[in-house]
């Protein structure tokens, strides 16, 4: 008896619907805002921080003058400012100075109070006014002569505050601004991230008044 020839046995291949495409691409869509939103959330949360540390520092720097009865530096060193070391943020430090020489020019012998903080990664506080008033960054930068482990001199922005608790620096009669940013440093320059057409930067803007010198915002 001649057998008849096996048959390969057919199997249906596994393969995607299209409901089941539609619900892939549904999903992928999802998952993408949602990336884009945690990515612009961080940023803002990055600048929130930033900026409650500046207003919490400014504080602590008046607090120090009115109560030690001298001048408090609010120190603000850019990458480079203290050196190649490598870190590439912003570093705020707070000083008191027991006396202030005559030359507005000349340098501050002081001591530090605690150590340099570092903003957070993705920040840059940026120069240029706030509508009509001036920025502290674009002031003259202070020279500092303090003693840590060996005694060291700097160059830094500044803010300083009398034993009143009143601006002293920058000089002037006027209020002064300062500007928290989403951004980088390049060339140890600040360089701010613009967004869209507009190139909107992502910031927040202080106000510290001339008397009472206590910070608020302007945003």
């Amino acid at each position: 008896m001649i057998q008849p020839s096996a048959q390969p046995e057919l199997r249906s291949r596994p393969a995607f619907t299209l409901v089941e495409l539609i619900a892939v691409i549904a999903v992928l869509a999802i998952l993408l805002l949602v990336g884009a939103n945690l990515f612009g959330g961080s940023g803002a949360q990055a600048r929130k921080t930033a900026t409650d540390q500046l207003m919490g520092m400014i504080e602590q720097a008046r607090t120090q003058a009115i109560t030690s009865r001298s001048y408090g530096i609010l120190a603000i060193a850019e990458p480079g400012d203290l050196g190649d070391d490598g870190i590439t943020r912003c570093r705020i430090g707070v000083f008191t100075a027991s006396e202030w020489p005559e030359d507005e020019g000349g340098v501050v012998e002081c001591t530090m109070n605690g150590r340099w903080r570092i903003v957070e990664n993705g920040i840059v506080l940026l120069g240029g006014k706030v509508g009509e008033i001036d920025n502290a960054m674009d002031a003259p930068e202070l020279t500092l002569k303090f003693a840590t482990r060996e005694e060291r001199q700097v160059q830094v922005h500044a803010l300083v505050f009398n034993p009143r608790g009143g601006l002293h620096r920058p000089m002037g009669s006027q209020s002064v601004a300062m500007r928290v940013a989403e951004g980088t440093y390049r060339r140890d320059e600040a360089v701010p991230f613009a967004r869209g057409d507009s190139k909107t930067i992502a910031e927040n803007r202080l106000k510290i008044g001339r008397v009472t010198a206590r910070p608020y915002r302007i945003d």
